[in-house]
């Protein structure tokens, strides 16, 4: 049975260069081209191998802060006639391939221009594809043997090994990566130029010590990251397979080859604009969510907080007879002061503890004094008014005339 292969790229994180000696070091005629020109900081190398029938890859680079364009023509046979063309542009310090597929053996003169004219390469490459032969590689970090061919990609156990007679594997063609912000190393290793036959392994220390701590090169984009953006700002995060989060610059963006993200639109970080806790919102249209503390914050990659003046489904709230406002939401449950709550916009509170309506069941000579009387007067006040009619001319005084 094959092994798991991604078909997802490397993208703008793996470096020409070393793909090429990678690929150039492969047996069954993978060789890569070096470029034979250089306009400014723009360049452009070609791979051949015998994958699709015969494939032929133009991939390149631009150093420059600019949108490059280029056009790249491809000639069959290096007759004159155009066989295969087309134009691309290549993002600011980025990179494009660009896959010519099933061309067949043969000669192939390659060209590559700026639109305006400047050559920036002009080379003549050859396919020559044999019937491959099968092949074992080791993975040094787990060693696993392989065997490899160009319908074939199999990790094979004990048995299987020992009935092909024990074969002596060469090393695997395996590259250490990790991003610039974390210590999560992966392993990728090119059983071949194309994505589906690319075997990426997140590895363990252990591994990593297996195979001599060979030192990782960063990549702007490694197989198993998840690209992620929270509904409350325009970040754009990535979680590595380690789980190490980290907020993208537009650079680092960039050099995963703008990889598409989840938009997360209904979850994200608020803070209140009268108060410094932080609350991370599972649902934001119905206010789900809780304070989260410094660490998880961290965590987080220290994403952005959209700031508001409240919650949706929060309480502002004073109990009865008390003039103390009272805040209930995700992040905090408090009294607040006059300033926070002008800063809410002043929300009239939800009165709380009212008491239930005693009835007209009492009068001036219900009480031991005018101080009991104006008591009662003043609790049932604010729900109901003057319930017992002990305040005969609205003054605000109960039983003024009442001999006690």
């Amino acid at each position: 049975m094959k092994p798991n292969i991604t078909s997802t790229a490397v993208r703008r994180g793996l470096r020409a260069g070393a793909l090429a000696v990678l690929l150039g070091s492969m047996q069954g005629g993978l060789v890569a081209m070096p470029a034979s020109a250089v306009e400014g900081s723009v360049t452009a190398e070609v791979f051949v191998s015998c994958g699709d029938g015969g494939t032929l890859t133009v991939s390149m680079r631009n150093g420059t802060s600019v949108m490059q364009g280029v056009v790249f023509d491809v000639d069959k046979g290096d007759d004159g006639t155009l066989d295969f063309g087309d134009g691309a542009e290549v993002v600011p310090r980025g990179r494009v391939d660009l896959p010519v597929t099933q061309r067949g053996d043969g000669v192939y003169r390659v060209t590559v221009s700026t639109e305006s004219g400047q050559p920036i390469l002009n080379k003549v490459v050859e396919i020559e594809c044999a019937v491959p032969a099968e092949r074992y590689v080791l993975t040094a970090y787990d060693g696993t043997i392989w065997r490899v061919s160009d319908t074939e990609i199999h990790a094979l156990s004990y048995e299987e090994w020992a009935a092909a007679d024990f074969p002596q594997p060469e090393p695997a063609p395996t590259d250490y990566v990790r991003y610039p912000w974390s210590s999560t190393i992966s392993a990728v290793t090119f059983f071949g130029q194309t994505r589906d036959r690319w075997v990426w392994r997140h590895i363990t220390y252990s591994e990593w010590s297996r195979a001599g701590f060979p030192s990782p090169r960063s990549a702007g984009w490694i197989e198993g990251s998840v690209f992620y953006q929270w509904g409350t700002s325009d970040q754009i995060f990535v979680q590595d397979v380690g789980g190490v989060r980290h907020a993208l610059s537009y650079e680092e963006w960039r050099d995963s080859g703008f990889e598409p993200f989840e938009r997360r639109a209904n979850q994200g970080f608020v803070r209140l604009t009268w108060d410094s806790s932080i609350a991370f919102m599972a649902d934001l249209p119905t206010g789900q969510g809780g304070p989260i503390g410094y660490s998880r914050w961290r965590d987080e990659g220290f994403p952005q907080q959209a700031t508001a003046p409240r919650f949706a489904g929060d309480h502002v709230w004073r109990n009865y007879g008390s003039l103390d406002i009272w805040y209930a939401g995700p992040t905090t449950n408090r009294r607040v002061t006059a300033q926070e709550w002008a800063v809410m916009g002043r929300p009239t509170p939800e009165l709380r503890g009212v008491p239930a309506h005693p009835g007209d069941t009492k009068n001036c000579n219900s009480f031991p004094s005018q101080a009991a009387a104006q008591a009662a007067f003043a609790y049932y006040f604010e729900a109901y008014g003057d319930v017992f009619r002990l305040d005969a001319n609205s003054n605000g005084v109960a039983c003024e005339d009442f001999t006690y």
